[in-house]
């Protein structure tokens, strides 16, 4: 599954409802299925093994502004389940938060910073991950077009050294609201991760993503996603990799 791609829808929706209030909370709740086409990374001469995931959310935050409302103190929690339909000793349960600090740029623009973290749990404790990001957000643009560009840093801990690495990833995404309901994305993004083994450490994935998501009315949308990502492991062949997902959400 690509953490790159779900971590960045969470960013851009805090980024888009903070205009303008003085203090407010938000928060939501999804419930989606993901699909991917080469779940266990088959290079030429394996055969690659799907999955389908279940994948349950919920956050809730609040900002506060200060500079007159031009910037403002952001902070969330969240919980996320994943369940598979194969490979079940990998479903897992992930509790996070982050704290950080929005600010209007001017001339449509806006700036979104954020530190936080993540513990991931399996019912195998020695899978378990502590994941520690730090992201920076930019957005330019108008309420029918504007541009997105987030750069990361992760850090994963954990007593497997397969799972443990850091990295930093970077994505650039154009969205377009053609209508008032809907809105179109269309993203690509980089990652490199090191991760602590001592041969074939690094590994690196280029990815490209449309996206749809159409609003219902009172908060509630569905949304679909597909992407296709190619992984490159240093010392060894690359695979490609297709994802999609889909689900329905609430959003306030």
């Amino acid at each position: 599954m690509n953490k790159r791609i779900q971590a960045m829808t969470v960013v851009m929706g805090m980024v888009v409802g903070m205009g303008g209030a003085q203090a407010a909370i938000f928060g939501g709740v999804d419930a989606g299925a993901l699909w991917e086409s080469n779940f266990n990374g088959a290079t030429m001469g394996t055969a690659a093994q799907s999955v389908l995931m279940g994948v349950y959310s919920g956050y809730v935050g609040g900002y506060k502004g200060f500079d007159h409302n031009r910037g403002a103190w952001v902070g969330s929690v969240n919980l996320q389940a994943n369940r598979l339909r194969r490979y079940t000793v990998l479903d897992n349960d992930v509790f996070g938060g982050s704290v950080g600090v929005f600010h209007d740029l001017g001339k449509k623009a806006s700036m979104l910073a954020t530190v936080g973290g993540q513990a991931i749990r399996f019912s195998d404790s020695v899978r378990d991950l502590a994941t520690y990001m730090v992201r920076l957000h930019f957005k330019e643009g108008s309420k029918t077009l504007w541009v997105g560009e987030t750069g990361e840093y992760d850090d994963a801990r954990g007593q497997e050294n397969f799972s443990t690495y850091h990295g930093y990833s970077a994505t650039l995404a154009v969205n377009w609201k053609p209508i008032a309901s809907d809105v179109i994305t269309l993203s690509a993004a980089r990652a490199h991760d090191r991760y602590n083994v001592p041969t074939a450490s690094i590994r690196t994935s280029d990815a490209g993503s449309l996206g749809w998501l159409q609003e219902l009315g009172h908060g509630i949308y569905v949304r679909a996603q597909a992407s296709r990502e190619y992984v490159k492991v240093a010392g060894g062949p690359g695979f490609h990799t297709t994802i999609y997902a889909a689900g329905l959400g609430a959003a306030i």
